[in-house]
């Protein structure tokens, strides 16, 4: 009887070792970087000249930037209701190239996207409208 309580005692050493162990490795281990949000999904021109509504999927709750290559303006956006979408009015022409990015600041850890490339066209879920761009 005393062997078999003494190989209950190794083995629950070992495997409260064996977790202990994994618990810390994941800890130390690296976290995945944040995505770039995706490329608009709804571009349109505003009732405004030169201005156009661009909509898109992020992370919820991150700060959503938008930036014309061209005018090299940009707009920032927060996702507020944490719905991950972020809406912004921008400075464009048809065919311009922007670029979105987001940032992500959560308990003193902030995480930047890299940043993402698509082009003005008018654009609905569905996808694009006329094929105006090269």
């Amino acid at each position: 009887m005393p062997t078999l309580r003494r190989a209950a005692l190794r083995f629950a050493f070992a495997f409260a070792l064996a977790t202990s162990l994994l618990a810390g490795a994941a800890c130390l281990s690296p976290t995945l970087p944040l995505p770039p949000p995706e490329p608009a999904d709804t571009m349109r021109p505003s009732g405004a000249e030169g201005m156009w509504l661009i909509s898109g999927n992020c992370t919820p709750g991150a700060r959503v930037s938008v930036f014309n290559e061209r005018t090299q303006r940009g707009v920032i956006e927060d996702d507020v209701d944490g719905n991950g979408r972020y809406h912004v009015e921008i400075e464009a022409e048809l065919c311009d190239t922007l670029l979105v990015w987001q940032e992500l600041h959560e308990g003193g850890d902030d995480q930047d996207s890299e940043a993402q490339r698509f082009v003005v066209e008018e654009r609905t879920p569905l996808g694009v409208v006329n094929d105006a761009c090269p």
